[in-house]
């Protein structure tokens, strides 16, 4: 697993929920900007050999997509568990929820299909250096995302949900 600061992933369970998204906004959102960014140059150095034309386009779509969860979890969402934490209530709208989820899974999915194109395309070429670095990038990308979702989901939205219909993503 990437590290991305001094805390792993795992401890942030253990954080109040102030200091959860604290961490989230300030080390662990930036941290996957530059995995983003990290991609994106791996794929502009396959540009060379490539046409990654359709890759190009999936890493603007996850790009957006994390830009999305991001935006809307530090200013809609981060705010309203806050609010319901400290006035000790569980959720009546299970909406901002809902909208985090639809942008995580589309990342995910994002992440899915690129790496599918990678493994499916460029297996000839796996020796190549740009190749292992997208594969490893969008590996350790997608189980840092599917691990924070878990913890979010299971130590923290989990307390504030109060509807039957927002049910976790992980099984």
């Amino acid at each position: 697993m990437v590290q991305y600061t001094d805390i792993h992933l795992n401890d942030l369970k253990n954080l109040s929920l102030k200091s959860f998204t604290q961490v989230l906004i300030n080390d662990y959102y930036p941290f996957i900007y530059a995995e983003l960014n990290k991609l994106e140059e791996c794929i502009n150095r396959m540009k060379l050999d490539y046409d990654v034309h359709v890759l190009v386009t999936i890493h603007q779509a996850m790009y957006a997509e994390f830009d999305e969860l991001y935006r809307k979890e530090k200013v809609v969402l981060f705010p309203y568990i806050i609010k319901l934490d400290e006035e000790n209530i569980k959720s009546e709208n299970c909406l901002p929820f809902k909208n985090t989820k639809l942008h995580y899974t589309s990342v995910i999915n994002h992440i899915t299909t690129a790496s599918g194109i990678v493994s499916n395309y460029f297996i000839s070429d796996i020796n190549n250096d740009s190749i292992n670095c997208l594969n490893t990038l969008l590996s350790a990308l997608k189980e840092n995302l599917n691990e924070l979702q878990y913890i979010k989901e299971q130590h923290f939205y989990k307390n504030y949900k109060n509807c039957g219909a927002c049910k976790t993503i992980h099984e």
